[in-house]
């Protein structure tokens, strides 16, 4: 009797039709997503960072550095642009060497400096100009956003190559330091600039108040607006670049997303018709104090944004719980720095309320109402979402409305400041129109910090939204997917195992004797079973000897 193909095995299969049993890797199905990238980022990211900073070079040719000089700006020196262009060259080299991922970091840095010594002496020229017009009518050059963007796009390009996301790396401990050196300046710079313009304003009024007139309401009226607005804008520097100083992953996405929306803010106040009403000065910074806040803020958080954003943002491509967390922090600190910026425009709309009713400057009250509920509405809620996000029980839907009903409201602020702002009937300074700065507004409370602010709003929500890490729901996502990688291998094992094993016909089993082999007898009798069923036919008798007989 032989074995059919259709029978089950009955012994061990071996040889070269023995079935072939797959290894389960299953060592990485428990790792996150994204473990090997984050040893070796992938060659795109290399790709992107260097793009990106050689844009931002390219752009910051078009747009001006102070008050002076850039495209755009009328008697600029040809001089000082063949400069401009000289060092910029040099930095697109630096980046031609990051794209193509060569050991060059020495040489990619050195190409950078004569870049960052130009913007360092911009700077200089600004303090200088501070000091000497100080007290007077002139306008010193400030730092505009051309600045800001080239010192991010050489910062991007002079640093290492990225090589690891998952920990710091050993040569980058020094950029860190240099960052927080950047943050301690920018705090001592506004709170120097600050101590400067008030010494000034207090000197203005008392050397204007002459022994007949006595010290009036427009003295204390100057002291009190430079007092206010001096507090404001030094506190929002301070939350701010407090971020530069922390190690902590939420506080390097803050100061990227600060820096991002800066230059957005730069770039859009400058480009728009309307720039010069949004900020008197066009997007150009002066520094802290009256003029708001100043370039001791905008330029060191581009320059941070740049030094962090590689590392940072590759480090929270992938969810985990840790990386949940700090886009959380990252969240809560924007919404913190959106309410005290808030809160100090109702306080210096109040100001600007009471002097314009002290000195019959013009005025709408219902106008300020308006703009100081604006203000307070959206701080409330900003407070409001930030102590709420330190719970996960917030469904994702309403985290997200309330994100995005965060960043509307700071667009409207900045709408309707510039649409419901007092002006005067002819500006003040005289019928010559300046063609870089100036406007007509009685009050100018709104700047181009309220646009930086909308645009760390629309970042948040963008947070919210596409990485789902304020609800988790990116993560339980990710969880999920792991999960079903993990089973994948075992099922299909399990379906294999299922399988009937064929062998092929004309080659016995090895086993076949064993199992086939009958105790020898007298013959007997064989049937076929007729149990089954009465209409198969039943064979006729016949003798059965068994084998080897």
């Amino acid at each position: 009797m032989s074995q059919s193909s259709d029978d089950a095995p009955t012994g061990p299969i071996t040889g070269g039709h023995a079935q072939q049993t797959p290894t389960l890797d299953t060592g990485r199905a428990h790792e996150p997503a994204g473990a090997v990238a984050a040893v070796q980022p992938p060659r795109r990211w290399t790709i992107a960072v260097a793009l990106t900073s050689a844009a931002l070079l390219i752009v910051a040719l078009l747009l001006p550095w102070n008050l002076y000089f850039g495209i755009g700006i009328p008697d600029s020196s040809m001089i000082l642009f063949w400069v401009l262009l000289g060092v910029t060259v040099l930095s697109l080299i630096s980046v031609a060497l990051g794209a193509s991922r060569r050991p060059a970091g020495g040489l990619r840095f050195w190409l950078n400096v004569p870049y960052l010594l130009l913007v360092l002496a911009f700077v200089c020229f600004d303090a200088y100009e501070t000091v000497r017009f100080g007290g007077t009518v002139t306008v010193p050059g400030g730092v505009g956003p051309g600045a800001w963007l080239g010192v991010a796009g050489a910062l991007l390009s002079a640093q290492p190559s990225l090589t690891g996301a998952a920990a710091e790396e050993p040569g980058f401990d020094r950029w860190t330091r240099s960052a927080r050196i950047i943050g301690y300046a920018s705090i001592l710079g506004a709170i120097a600039s600050f101590g400067f313009n008030l010494y000034w304003r207090i000197r203005y009024a008392v050397q204007n108040a002459d022994g007949s007139t006595g010290f009036g309401d427009q003295n204390i009226a100057v002291i009190a607006t430079a007092v206010v607005y001096g507090i404001v804008a030094l506190i929002a520097v301070f939350v701010a670049s407090r971020w530069l100083l922390r190690k902590s992953p939420g506080s390097r996405l803050d100061t990227v997303a600060l820096g991002i929306s800066t230059l957005i803010a730069g770039i859009v106040v400058w480009a728009l018709p309307v720039g010069r009403d949004i900020d008197a000065f066009h997007g150009i910074a002066q520094n802290t104090s009256t003029a708001g806040v100043g370039f001791e803020g905008y330029l060191a958080w581009a320059a941070a944004a740049a030094i962090f954003a590689p590392r940072a943002l590759a480090r929270q491509r992938h969810p985990s719980t840790n990386e949940e967390n700090a886009w959380r922090a990252a969240a809560r600190n924007g919404l913190l720095l959106i309410a005290v910026w808030c809160l100090g425009s109702v306080a210096m709309r109040i100001d600007d309320l009471v002097v314009a009713v002290t000195l019959n400057y013009p005025f709408s009250r219902y106008d300020t109402v308006v703009l100081a509920a604006f203000d307070l509405v959206t701080a409330v809620l900003a407070i409001w979402l930030r102590i709420n996000l330190v719970k996960q029980t917030m469904s994702a839907r309403l985290t997200s409305s309330l994100c995005g009903l965060v960043a509307t409201l700071s667009v409207a602020r900045v709408v309707i400041g510039v649409v419901l702002a007092p002006r005067f009937a002819q500006p003040p300074t005289g019928p010559v129109e300046n063609p870089v700065y100036g406007n007509d507004l009685a009050q100018q409370i709104t700047s181009l910090f309220d646009v930086a602010l909308s645009v760390l709003g629309v970042c948040i929500l963008a947070a919210a939204i596409i990485t789902g890490h304020f609800s988790g729901r990116r993560l339980r996502r990710q969880q999920r997917r792991v999960a079903r990688k993990a089973a994948a291998p075992a099922a299909a094992h399990a379906r294999e195992a299922q399988e009937t094993t064929r062998i092929p016909v004309g080659t016995p089993p090895p086993s076949a004797a064993t199992t086939t082999r009958i105790q020898t007898g007298p013959p007997r009798l064989f049937r076929g079973d007729d149990s089954a069923t009465s209409q198969i036919p039943v064979p006729k008798p016949k003798i059965f000897r068994p084998p080897n007989d």
